[in-house]
């Protein structure tokens, strides 16, 4: 039992003690009195179905004096629910206060045994227990220790009580029930005599007024009622004011919570936005980086830009040059073509000889492969009869031992073993010969990589072809294009004046005619600017015009001659217009000089700019002489009005001639126009020169590169080897034709007998030692080339040899044979060997399907290749089983 628990269980027998006692009338009065103060009046903290059920078992037990197993096992828990919730203290309280009420006449030993209950009531119901301050809810588990605590402290201030009590409850003599072991006991144990107990059980038969109420006990229960009802009310207030307490607590709890989730929330979001920081600023340093690439990317781009057109202008020259070296090459192939194709069909003879040679040796070799194997039937025929004889003269000599019957065998056996020797020296014979066709099938072979040698070389020779057809080809669309340029050039340029020689001198021309348009629309702008200028002054000049004519209507009205004032200021506004206009023209000409020193600081022409200053200060000596002449003019105005008569009012102005003055500001005009004329050509020569001096400068620096530039190569190389060929083939040919054609137009030699001229016969010597070269080192590249093939094989069989145990050797036409180490061939036969194909891709085994070889690995053959078509496995096969017999035979 846990400890709780039996506390509880005490808790219960020190509240409820009547239960534990036997049955009696005062026992049956307090249970009843205390059922229905509960039953009447309950406590609105506990629950109701506690007292229903507690005032049940007490029935229960009253009745029948043992309660039941279940009431057992629950009343622990409702004990505690009940003192935790309803405490029985008052009511107990109560009922001994009414005994104590009593009158004292009729006090008996029942009565002394009720106040000595009731003392133990007091002193129980006297006790510091404190109300719990919580729910009914909460009372079952958060109450539970304070009345654990609570009990222990009854169980130690009752003790004494106790005592007294179980002295008391020793005088019955029913049987009594133990809550805690749950026997009954049908007697109990005599207490031992004392002097109360003895006077108790001398009075307890004579009180009769025990179950009596006393007569104001109404009033005492109004009042009970009344104080029940208050501390109801109390415990209600008490239990609202613990929930309210318990909200309170409960919604601070709630509050710190969602304090706490957003003190979380926020730092959640401060974090996030602090790694969003770091994110964006590590984006910006990536853009940064790209954005820093990218530059490097555009500028390394426009420096690869810059050197792809510098490589196209080096290759479009190097195209050029490849087309001359391609039209040598052309002239060059075609006799080496002519060359190839003699020595292609000597050699294709040459090969179809060598195999019909090689059909007929495969033939010779297949029927004496046939003979030598009727030759081993027969040998082993032989052998086995003559086994047969050896054991029959055996037999007869132990039989008869007859001297002219083993004379006649001996002769037998004589001419046997002379018939023997006489086939072996044929299988000698053949042996040689099989060697000899052997070694000829090898030079078939090596005659075959010849001819497949000489194809490849006519297959790149072919592709030369199409080189120089491809290259033809382009010859002939440029020189077409030539052409075409050149029929263009000759129909557009029908004047003398505009013949161009080639292309460069029409892009020339064009060039210039760009340029002079150029300076056409820059006059053209100037001259529009003039243009706009002088509709400008005449407008306002018309518009002086007619303020004029309203002044001269004016001066008309009133009569009054202001002609010599109007003629000096007309003459003034003149002078200031041309002197503006040179300003203009001052300026103009200075910015072109500021110009032309500028951008063409290098290629200024000091000649020029000497023209210009002579323009210049002719400009100053007319500006001099206009104010001379506007002086004299002023002179003879003053002089002329002096000495004129006054002016009748009303009449004109005497006209001035000054036709001469506007002769020469003319000429002075039209010396300005042609010298700017002038200029405009001078500046349109000189920027085509400058465009025409930096393509030489450029072409210059090409050049210079290029001088820069050298090609290093041996002094014997093939490229030069093949030039100097060329030159002495072309030579020697050029010399040869010259003397045939001597040899024919000289009329001695018309009617002799025909002859070869000696640089003939030079040249076709030269062809037969260029041909011996050629094939001297034909052969020895050929043999340097079985060298290194012989080396090479040998390795490779010397590893298969070691790591596989397989002796390899290739045969031609792409067969190979195989042979165990560990079963080796007993002759030159290969007996014991396998042929591989793998042009057709079949496995031969020596000796025939018949063979022994071949039965012996039948088995094999069966499984790996037929069924499981595997030749690695297979040879591992042969090589685990081939190995295990070598072992035990060497070990034997």
């Amino acid at each position: 039992m846990r400890p709780h628990r039996l506390f509880d269980d005490l808790a219960f027998k020190l509240l409820f003690p009547k239960l534990f006692t036997p049955r009696s009338t005062a026992r049956n009065a307090i249970t009843s009195h205390a059922y229905e103060s509960v039953a009447q009046k309950p406590n609105p903290r506990a629950e109701p179905g506690v007292f229903v059920r507690i005032g049940a078992i007490m029935d229960t037990t009253a009745r029948d004096g043992k309660p039941t197993l279940e009431e057992l096992q629950w009343l622990p828990a409702a004990a505690t629910r009940y003192a935790a919730s309803q405490r029985v203290s008052p009511v107990i309280g109560k009922l001994a206060k009414m005994r104590s009420q009593t009158p004292k006449g009729q006090e008996t030993a029942t009565n002394r045994r009720s106040s000595l209950s009731k003392g133990f009531r007091s002193s129980t119901s006297s006790l510091p227990i404190s109300r719990p301050q919580t729910s009914l809810r909460d009372s079952r588990v958060c109450q539970r220790l304070p009345l654990v605590s609570h009990f222990r402290q009854q169980i130690l201030i009752s003790a004494t009580s106790e005592k007294q009590m179980s002295s008391l409850r020793g005088t019955s003599t029913q049987p009594t029930y133990n809550l805690f072991t749950g026997e009954t006991s049908g007697q109990r144990t005599a207490p031992r005599p004392n002097a109360f107990s003895q006077s108790s059980r001398a009075v307890s038969h004579e009180s009769t007024k025990e179950n009596m109420a006393p007569p104001d006990a109404a009033e005492y229960e109004g009042q009970r009622r009344r104080i029940e009802e208050l501390k109801a009310e109390i415990g209600t207030l008490k239990f609202s004011l613990n929930n309210l307490e318990q909200e309170k607590e409960l919604r601070e709890v709630q509050h710190e919570q969602e304090v706490r989730d957003v003190q979380t929330k926020r730092d959640d979001d401060f974090n996030k936005k602090q790694e969003m920081q770091a994110e964006r600023d590590v984006a910006l340093r990536k853009l940064e980086s790209l954005q820093g690439e990218l530059d490097n990317l555009r500028t390394g781009v426009s420096e690869d830009k810059t050197g792809l057109e510098r490589k196209i202008r080096d290759a479009h020259e190097e195209v050029r040059l490849l087309q001359e070296q391609l039209e040598d090459l052309a002239a060059s192939k075609d006799g080496a073509a002519r060359m190839n194709e003699r020595r292609s069909t000597e050699t294709q003879a040459k090969i179809i000889a060598l195999e019909r040679r090689v059909q007929e040796l495969e033939l010779d070799s297949t029927t004496n492969g046939d003979a030598m194997e009727q030759a081993e039937e027969h040998l082993r025929e032989r052998d086995s009869q003559i086994a047969r004889l050896e054991a029959d003269v055996l037999r007869l000599k132990a039989q008869t031992g007859d001297a002219d019957t083993i004379a006649i065998i001996r002769k037998e056996l004589s001419e046997q073993v002379q018939h023997i020797r006489s086939l072996e020296a044929t299988n000698r014979e053949q042996l040689s010969d099989l060697k000899h066709l052997r070694q000829v099938n090898k030079s078939i072979g090596i005659l075959e990589e010849e001819k497949h040698s000489l194809q490849r070389k006519l297959a790149a020779a072919k592709g030369l072809e199409r080189e120089l057809d491809e290259a033809k080809i382009q010859r002939q669309r440029l020189e077409d294009e030539r052409i075409a340029w050149t029929g263009y050039l000759e129909s557009v340029t029908t004047d003398e004046d505009m013949q161009f020689d080639s292309p460069e001198a029409m892009a020339k021309a064009l060039v210039s005619e760009r340029l002079n348009s150029a300076s056409l629309l820059e006059q053209q702008g100037t001259l529009q600017a003039e243009i706009s200028e002088r509709d400008s002054t005449i407008t306002a000049l018309m518009d002086e015009k007619r303020s004029l004519q309203e002044h001269i209507s004016k001066a008309k009205s009133t009569a009054t001659s202001s002609s010599a004032d109007r003629a000096q200021v007309r003459s003034e506004r003149q002078r200031a217009l041309l002197s503006k206009e040179v300003e203009y023209l001052r300026a103009q000409l200075k910015a072109f000089e500021t110009e032309d020193i500028t951008f063409h600081s290098e290629t200024h022409d000091e000649q020029k700019s000497q023209i210009i200053q002579e323009l210049e200060e002719l400009v100053d000596k007319y500006k001099e002489e206009v104010q001379t002449l506007q002086k004299d003019l002023s002179n003879v105005e003053s002089s002329g009005s002096a000495s004129a008569p006054q002016a009748v009012t009303g009449t004109k102005r005497p006209r001035t001639e000054d036709d001469e003055d506007d002769k020469q500001l003319g000429q002075l005009k039209r010396k300005n126009r042609k010298l700017q004329d002038d200029l405009s050509l001078v500046t349109t020569k000189h920027q085509l020169l400058e465009k025409e001096l930096s393509v030489t400068q450029e072409q210059l620096h090409a050049l210079k590169e290029q001088n820069k530039t050298r090609i290093l190569s041996l002094r014997s190389n093939p490229t030069s080897n093949l030039e100097a060929i060329k030159m002495s083939t072309l030579e020697g040919l050029k010399k040869e034709n010259k003397e045939l054609l001597a040899h024919i137009q000289d009329p001695s030699n018309r009617g002799a007998f025909r002859t070869v001229p000696f640089s003939m016969l030079e040249a076709a010597q030269r062809e037969i030692e260029e041909a011996h070269a050629e094939t001297a080192s034909a052969k020895k590249s050929i043999m340097r080339l079985k060298e290194v093939w012989s080396a090479k094989s040998a390795e490779f069989k010397e590893a298969i040899f070691s790591t596989l145990g397989w002796t390899v050797t290739f045969i031609p036409n792409g067969k190979m044979r195989v042979e165990s180490v560990f079963y080796p061939s007993l002759t030159d036969e290969f007996e014991n060997s396998i042929v591989f194909d793998g042009e057709r891709g079949t496995m031969k085994i020596s000796g025939g399907p018949r063979s022994a070889f071949a039965q012996r690995i039948a088995p094999q053959v069966k499984f790996w290749v037929r069924e499981k078509n595997s030749i690695p496995g297979f040879l591992a096969a042969l090589t685990l089983e081939f190995f295990d017999e070598h072992t035990r035979a060497s070990s034997r």
